[in-house]
């Protein structure tokens, strides 16, 4: 196994590339030039930008594609072919194949939207939740990936549970009226206290609400799906850990050391250990979002996974 860790403090500077027109990006912005794929009897929201190596992203929970558009896209759309998906429920995919909630079924849909679009072993960039998700995918569809770059991702069984509204949103019976009606008073200030607690200790940038639409995963069929698919991460998680050693791809991991959302001692320290050819970088002061606390650490990260996937195929 081949680990290298390093840890370093996030300056003000690294916050730079907020200062680029995110209106001038039209990946994954309002005005975007997306469409739709048929994956799993689903019509599945997609967008490309870019040129160069394929780079093929997944969001996380609570978010879309839109994620991505402040700091990711406008870096690496410069040097790489960008393509995003919305996972079911999410963003403007608004249906859901049957067992969405299962890993299993999430990585069918992304191996299905890769396909669809004839990627050919693209890297994959993954956040959060979605880092689970490019970990099955790179499980059960090796053939599809050169490697992985995984930004504060779930990968192992973590203690205690989840949110207690997303077992109201996620319910099959309580969940339409919650998210249609008890929730939508508080969404407003719920949500910007979530994006606070991504980014704390330090704090978000004015634009970041609006520029990742944040707000999109207020609407109830979002809040539905969401609920469902965390309600069983955890033994989801928890069936496929003890996989990892057979990825053979590059991995690459960025996490922060005050990440409370998904801890960094918990899932990265573990996949470092876990993983034949890693390397894992863990911010010092950031939380859940390195990749907007230190976008050139991560584009450093995806040319790393980039030079050893290239290695490994020559």
């Amino acid at each position: 196994m081949t680990t290298s860790e390093s840890i370093r403090s996030a300056t003000p500077s690294d916050f730079s590339g907020h200062g680029l027109n995110v209106d001038a990006v039209s990946l994954l912005g309002e005005k975007a030039s997306g469409r739709f794929v048929e994956v799993e009897g689903t019509k599945v929201h997609v967008d490309q930008e870019g040129d160069g190596p394929d780079l093929f992203l997944i969001h996380g929970a609570s978010s879309d594609m839109a994620v991505f558009r402040p700091s990711v896209a406008p870096r690496l759309a410069r040097r790489y072919r960008l393509s995003a998906y919305d996972r079911p429920g999410l963003g403007r995919t608004a249906s859901r194949p049957a067992r969405a909630h299962t890993l299993e079924v999430q990585a069918r849909v992304a191996a299905g939207v890769i396909e669809a679009l004839e990627l050919r072993r693209p890297l994959v960039l993954a956040h959060s939740w979605g880092g689970a998700i490019a970990l099955r995918l790179a499980l059960d569809r090796p053939d599809l990936t050169a490697g992985l770059i995984l930004v504060a991702p779930v990968a192992y069984e973590w203690p205690g549970g989840v949110s207690w509204h997303l077992y109201w949103s996620g319910h099959p019976l309580v969940g339409p009226l919650f998210n249609h009606v008890i929730a939508r008073p508080f969404l407003s200030s719920a949500i910007r206290a979530g994006v606070a607690g991504t980014f704390h200790p330090l704090s978000p940038p004015d634009t970041y609400v609006e520029t990742a639409r944040v707000m999109r995963a207020a609407r109830p069929g979002a809040m539905a799906a969401n609920g469902r698919d965390l309600l069983a991460a955890k033994a989801e998680i928890r069936a496929q850990q003890g996989r990892y050693p057979e990825i053979q791809r590059p991995v690459a991991v960025l996490s922060g050391d005050r990440d409370t959302v998904v801890r960094t001692s918990i899932h990265t320290s573990q996949l470092s250990k876990s993983l034949r050819l890693v390397r894992a970088e863990v911010l010092e002061g950031v939380g859940h979002v390195p990749h907007e606390a230190a976008p050139d650490r991560l584009e450093a990260l995806v040319d790393w996974v980039h030079s050893e996937a290239a290695g490994l195929s020559s």
